[in-house]
């Protein structure tokens, strides 16, 4: 055995349940599990990129000799395949298929003899060169029994719902029978001209071309490679107008719209905010082409070396990572947005995931005017009423401050008996907004 001690940094080993030439596998006194892996066998994994999302294994000298390790919580899968025993709920059998599949992204190396850590979402290769199929690595680690295994192709059409393959083919059971990757409702988006959002022209610009156009030519896209449009996130200050910009391309678009926010999926039970957040995407995915809005992406997709909790938000961003990709693959765009984007963990950040992260700052003075025209257009308004003055006091506000000063002088104008809008209920209502040194204090914003 790799450790000589009955302590390994600070904690009491309780016994060793197994391992190879390459790496062991220990039962601590407090049920977590600790893997130990020779320098040899790590190194190969960073050349083979399989460690790219999140990387918690810890450098340790032994005996002049160098290993890295890692825990994981008692609370989840840290073995060998070959040494695995019967599932027992249908979330972890769906975890171990989405860590084959991240790994498959890499490399085809058999996994037969690969060591599963389901905390951290690896399925990683100890290159013994003991082979065995894909199908029938399901059908082992699902039933014990490598003559049960689901039918070729399946890694390619892993990610349909179907009932989480009927609940894992009842987990023992294994008959699955092929079918086509499930296709939404196989909608055809219809749309007519092009995207308008006023005061905004860059970001107008960046939605056409970036969703609006590939999705109105499909066909032409296609030949270009592009079979729709990637996932992207805004990013500014509290108010600046990320979610009114959304909003109003999602009502353009006229597609079905998932919400995701900290108050949507939070949980205080363990594993329930991972079911929440799969049950939006699964839900998106049946419903595609949609579109999957996630708001305050900050306060639950935070960078996972920061967190207090460790274990859980680790969970959590794991589960984002796959479903993001999933959406991806399957006609769900998107949308995130966020306030403080230095937060956001770096794997959620790469190409592939999200591609584009677009700025969002406060609209500038030309912007604020161009939106006042659009507002003012249909609305009856007095002849002393100046654009460009309004739009002067309003510069550097929020574009929600715009359209609140809107309403209210139109409320103004009607308390007061009035049938248009007078320059004196557009004065007052610009009045009642909170100084902008008070922005920040009071939250006012999005």
């Amino acid at each position: 055995m790799f450790i000589k001690e009955k302590v390994f940094e600070g904690t009491r080993i309780k016994v060793f349940l197994f391992g190879n030439d390459n790496c062991e596998i220990y039962k601590m006194i407090n049920n977590d599990s600790l893997l130990i892996v020779k320098g040899s066998l790590y190194e190969k994994w960073l050349k083979d990129n399989l460690l790219s999302d999140v990387d918690p294994f810890k450098k340790k000298i032994m005996e002049e000799e160098v290993f890295y390790y890692l825990k994981s919580s008692a609370t989840y899968q840290l073995n060998l395949v070959e040494n695995s025993g019967l599932l027992q709920d249908s979330q972890s059998a769906l975890n171990f298929v989405f860590a084959l599949k991240k790994t498959r992204e890499k490399t085809d190396v058999s996994l037969y003899d690969g060591i599963y850590i389901e905390e951290f979402g690896y399925l990683l290769p100890t290159y013994s060169g003991k082979n065995i199929s894909d199908d029938a690595l399901l059908g082992f680690y699902f039933s014990g029994n490598s003559n049960k295994h689901f039918s070729e192709g399946n890694i390619k059409s892993i990610f349909l719902t179907e009932q989480d393959f009927e609940k894992i083919s009842k987990l023992v059971d294994i008959e699955y029978k092929k079918t086509d990757k499930i296709k939404g409702n196989n909608q055809v988006v219809k749309i007519d001209g092009s995207f308008t959002l006023a005061g905004r022209p860059e970001l107008e610009k960046f939605f056409n071309e970036h969703i609006v156009n590939i999705l109105k030519e499909p066909e032409r896209y296609k030949k270009l490679g592009i079979d729709f449009p990637s996932s992207i996130i805004l990013y500014g200050p509290p108010g600046c107008g990320k979610t009114f910009a959304v909003d109003k391309l999602v009502e353009f678009l006229k597609l079905p719209k998932f919400e995701i926010n900290s108050s949507t999926i939070a949980s205080p039970y363990i594993h329930d905010t991972s079911k929440k957040i799969s049950d939006v995407f699964e839900n998106a995915i049946k419903s595609a082409p949609s579109v999957v809005v996630m708001d305050e992406m900050e306060s639950y997709l935070s960078n996972r070396n920061n967190a207090g909790d460790g274990t859980h938000h680790m969970e959590e961003v794991a589960e984002f990572l796959r479903q993001i990709q999933n959406a991806n693959k399957n006609h769900v765009i998107v949308i995130a947005m966020t306030n403080m984007i230095d937060k956001i963990d770096p794997a959620i950040m790469r190409k592939g995931r999200f591609d584009h992260h677009i700025e969002v700052g406060y609209p500038s003075q030309e912007e604020i005017e161009s939106l006042l025209n659009v507002l003012l257009k249909d609305i009856s308004i007095s002849k002393d009423i100046n654009v460009k003055d309004i739009a002067s006091q309003l510069n550097g506000r929020a574009l929600s401050d715009v359209s609140f000063i809107i309403k209210e002088a139109a409320l103004n104008s009607g308390k007061a008996g009035l049938s248009e809008i007078s320059k004196k209920s557009v004065q007052d209502a610009i009045d009642v907004l909170p100084r902008k040194q008070e922005r920040k204090k009071f939250g006012f914003g999005e």
